[in-house]
């Protein structure tokens, strides 16, 4: 678990006012005995109960203190625990992040983050709760070494029952964790679904399917408290027993004349401070559950980016690319093998194949979004995984079929992760996304909330063109990017692209016969492979198995 946080420095007043705490515990029954003998003494106890009563304010005070600084440990380390989380997962990229469901991914940013960071003031307190223990034990033995060897024996068999709940109580709640990750990872997908959910009438499927692993939870639940109900009755009947144990031998002290009233009081207020182990027995509950939780952390933060970053190599050029021996495998299946292509600066090259042949993850690579298993891939004949990785998104723009709007406004989602475009370049670019109408009508126009502008699918991938158009580079990828136009629309696209983008290299991974029409030559990928590369139209005329990747879609 420590290999995943760094503690703050507050943690440090948790922890001295924890020991204050912890030494008034240790303090108070010497004082209690004190008083007890002066008055039986027939003394006067005026200034034992003056100390007695100032150590007792600053235990009180200490506590206070310890509460607040603990909440301040907490939400410390959580905040840092989920940012070095959320840019670990980034940096995984693509492939990486892929290895987890959302649902997963966001009960291991939340609930499992969570549980993480609130076991530092707990190992705090458990820690100073332990020390103060034996401090106790070493205290009753002072009085009565029978006393402290009688209590010492007990433990051991007290001992040994709690850490092996322990254990089964991390295991359980594992076994938990995963099936609430279960649950919320389903969940997350069917919320994407709905309107395919409501349209198919399939509601009540879904639900079952959503929910299938409830029963799982519930048991997993349910072993959990077990462990916590065995425990808990054991363990406290453990305690009375060992209780009962050394009060009977420092009471037999007294009968003897071993040791005095006021002794045979301290001696049994040490006891319950020796006793602190065991009711450390929640927090150490608790550590148990933060342990199943961390490791659902830890298990994300484990994971290796599977690409290095590019080193300082500067380059410069018109937007050559050029894929060498590239072969991509992802989930067991060979995506892209032994793929040989260029594509000249300036070239307009459509990527056409059927469904899994490679098409969007080819685009991928000209980008470096994701690195080839084998082989390389060249911009203007350097290797991209020798850039920096700033200079490769300078260099390459995208725009994909479902874009995702990220910022405060439409200015903010077209101009994101770009270098504070000036608003006469947002403007242009949603004039040649021909997005300016649409965006004009909306009521503060580019300077929109986003949540204030409801968006048609056809209008989302516009203000995504727009975006990749701000700052377009030497080369731009159009994943599929105007699927939802209209004919018309797309063709008043295809024109202002054709003057605005003159002499920059595109690859247009294309879906339909008008958008591969277009192009200046298409690489028709089939299962994994390049089959050919030549005009789209002398394909079309050539080849039956070309003409079939688009049904019954005729070339106009």
């Amino acid at each position: 678990m420590s290999t995943i946080m760094r503690v703050p420095a507050v943690s440090v007043a948790k922890a001295l006012a924890t020991v204050v705490v912890a030494g008034s515990a240790l303090v108070l029954p010497l004082l209690s005995a004190r008083v007890v003998d002066v008055i039986l003494d027939g003394g006067e106890p005026g200034a034992a109960l003056l100390a007695f009563a100032a150590v007792l304010v600053l235990a009180m005070l200490a506590e206070m203190g310890g509460e607040v600084t603990g909440v301040l440990a907490e939400t410390t380390v959580l905040s840092r625990l989920r940012h070095r989380l959320m840019g670990h997962v980034f940096r995984l990229g693509v492939p990486g992040s892929r290895q987890y469901p959302v649902g997963d991914l966001v009960a291991r940013f939340t609930a499992n983050a969570a549980f993480t960071a609130k076991a530092v003031p707990y190992r705090i307190e458990a820690a100073v709760g332990i020390t103060a223990a034996v401090g106790g034990w070493l205290a009753l033995s002072v009085i009565d070494w029978r006393a402290g060897a009688a209590f010492a024996l007990g433990t051991v068999p007290l001992l040994v029952l709690i850490r092996r709940r322990l254990h089964t109580s991390t295991s359980r709640f594992a076994e938990y964790l995963e099936q609430l990750a279960a649950i919320s990872a389903r969940l997350t997908d069917a919320l994407a679904g709905s309107r395919t959910i409501r349209a198919s009438g399939t509601l009540d499927r879904e639900v079952r399917r959503v929910l299938e692993p409830l029963p799982a939870l519930a048991a997993s639940g349910r072993a959990t408290w077990d462990v916590r109900r065995a425990v808990s009755w054991q363990v406290g009947l453990a305690q009375h027993g060992l209780t009962v144990l050394v009060l009977v031998v420092v009471g037999l002290g007294v009968a003897a004349g071993r040791t005095s009233p006021g002794d045979f009081l301290a001696a049994a207020l040490y006891l319950t401070v020796a006793l602190g182990f065991v009711q450390q027995l929640d927090t150490l509950l608790f550590l148990a559950d933060a342990r199943a939780g961390a490791r659902r952390v830890h298990d994300v933060l484990l994971e290796r980016p599977r690409f290095q970053a590019g080193g300082d190599v500067v380059t410069d050029g018109p937007g050559a690319l050029a894929f060498r021996g590239i072969r991509v495998c992802a989930n067991g299946r060979t995506v892209l093998d032994g793929i040989d292509l260029d594509v000249p600066a300036g070239t307009v090259l459509g990527v056409v194949g059927r469904s899994g042949s490679g098409k969007s993850t080819l685009g991928l690579l000209a980008g470096r979004l994701i690195d080839p298993d084998e082989g390389e891939v060249l911009l203007d004949g350097v290797p991209l995984h020798t850039l920096a990785p700033e200079q490769v998104r300078a260099a390459v723009g995208y725009a994909f079929d479902k874009p995702v709007l990220l910022g405060g406004t439409i200015r903010d989602a077209i101009s994101f992760g770009r270098s504070l475009p000036d608003r006469h370049a947002v403007e242009r670019a949603c004039r040649l996304a021909q997005a300016e109408d649409f965006v004009r009508r909306l009521p503060r126009g580019l300077d929109t909330p986003l949540a204030e502008a409801p968006l048609s699918g056809g209008e989302l991938q516009r203000l995504g063109l727009a975006r990749a158009m701000v700052e377009p580079g030497r080369v731009l990828v159009l994943d599929d990017a105007t699927s939802s136009l209209d004919t018309a629309t797309e063709a008043r696209l295809a024109v202002a692209f054709t003057g605005a983008l003159s002499g920059r290299t595109r690859l247009l991974i294309a879906h339909r016969a008008i958008t591969a029409a277009r192009t200046d030559a298409v690489a028709w990928l089939d299962h994994g492979r390049v089959r050919a590369v030549a005009p789209h139209s002398q394909l079309w005329e050539t080849e039956p198995d070309y003409r079939a990747i688009f049904g019954a879609e005729k070339l106009s």
